[in-house]
């Protein structure tokens, strides 16, 4: 039970909330009287939307002493983050500013430690294994989705070795000094996006509330969370200029990044990231279409938790039992999913069935999020939820739509 377990909870990052936030960054940079240049760390659809702009509008004079990098992608990998610290170790960076979503805050983070300790940024994955602090970040949170500018972890993609997986660069100095949550820089977003980003904040909450790993201080951050997501998600994703709804989308976000931070996350991560490194895919529409299918397996584990989810989603569980609540719940989190656009399948993006047992095998082995899922889960397990998230393929359906009109002709 969460409410025995040991645990440092941490969470040191300023947070300047609500409409019109981005005022306070200058006031948050000039707190801690930094000198040196600063690399603005962000990607072209950030700079090409004009949020680039209006963060660099907010900081008289900042173009002067900064280097902009606008090239991550998703995923961001050993080899870029190396690039991008080579092509400016000798800029006299001292300062690191991300404007974006989880990706560009990641990126920032890990080029916050290879500036102040060298080398690659794969000689730091695990916990606090560099010597030098990191330098200060700020964020500035312009998507609704993976919390990363509340935390103090850095995902980055391995791809200099024969078996691409994800691993996480761990530390105190990695929590950003202030992260933004303007909901008036999210306004006209893609619907798409907020969809995607969206379902990612929820798998984060559902999957820190049932970790193995959370307490009743992360329980009340990640319910909360699923809570104001499920209120909120229908209205942003339909709707991007709810400047409400965008609102309490970014802070629900970054709510669960601290819980996450804290107490940990499960199975939908430990899959997740095996097919974003093997398929380069977008983590938040991963997640969104697993998320079903990991409920569906993990809720008989803590059904009373999975209760909790259902009723915090506004499901009538009046007169249910513990159990058909929390089936309820996990029927709740599926609808929600086709709602919002999110495709049902693994397919439907690429995830190929050849690859279930390396995929099988590299969630099996990441025992960060193994050792966290509610439930144990076997080769076996892992393999099977695979199967049924990949679904049929394109071709299998193809066959099945012929047999059908062949029976019906005679």
């Amino acid at each position: 039970m969460s409410e025995f377990n040991n645990m440092e909870f941490m969470a040191k990052t300023t947070l300047y909330t609500g409409s019109g936030s981005l005022k306070f960054l200058k006031g948050a940079i000039d707190k801690y009287g930094l000198e040196g240049n600063f690399l603005i760390v962000t990607d072209k659809g950030i700079q090409g939307a004009g949020i680039l702009q209006k963060v660099i509008d907010s900081l008289p004079g900042i173009e002067e002493k900064s280097k902009i990098v606008n090239d991550i992608k998703p995923n961001p990998s050993v080899t870029a983050m190396n690039a991008i610290y080579e092509r400016h170790k000798d800029d006299g960076i001292q300062n690191i500013i991300a404007v974006g979503g989880g990706s560009v805050v990641d990126a920032a983070k890990a080029l916050a430690v290879l500036f102040t300790n060298g080398g690659s940024i794969d000689d730091y994955f695990g916990f606090d294994l560099y010597v030098n602090d990191p330098l200060p970040i700020f964020a500035v949170a312009t998507t609704v989705g993976t919390g990363s500018e509340g935390g103090h972890a850095s995902v980055i993609t391995v791809d200099n070795s024969d078996l691409k997986t994800k691993k996480l660069v761990f530390g105190e100095g990695l929590f950003p000094k202030a992260a933004i949550l303007d909901g008036e820089l999210l306004l006209g977003m893609p619907g798409s996006l907020v969809a995607s980003t969206g379902m990612d904040a929820l798998t984060h909450a559902i999957e820190g509330y049932v970790s193995r790993n959370g307490s009743i201080v992360t329980d009340a951050l990640n319910l909360h969370a699923v809570r104001v997501i499920g209120e909120a998600i229908l209205e942003a994703s339909s709707n991007t200029t709810n400047i409400s709804a965008m609102n309490r989308m970014i802070q629900a976000s970054t709510t669960t990044g601290i819980g996450m931070s804290n107490g940990g996350l499960g199975l939908v991560h430990g899959i997740s990231h095996a097919i974003g490194a093997q398929y380069d895919a977008p983590h938040g529409i991963v997640n969104a279409i697993l998320l079903p299918y990991v409920l569906e397996y993990n809720w008989i584990a803590n059904p009373k938790k999975f209760a909790d989810v259902a009723q915090a989603l506004r499901v009538n569980t009046w007169g249910l039992s513990v159990e058909d609540a929390a089936k309820a719940g996990v029927r709740r989190v599926k609808e929600l999913t086709k709602e919002v656009g999110i495709p049902e399948t693994l397919s439907e993006i690429g995830v190929r069935e050849e690859s279930i047992e390396i995929l099988t095998d590299i969630a099996f082995n990441d025992e960060l999020y193994m050792g966290a899922n509610p439930r144990r889960a076997t080769r076996k397990d892992i393999k099977e939820i695979l199967t049924k998230a990949i679904g049929p393929t394109n071709q299998e359906l193809h066959s099945e739509t012929e047999k059908v009109t062949v029976g019906s002709a005679n």
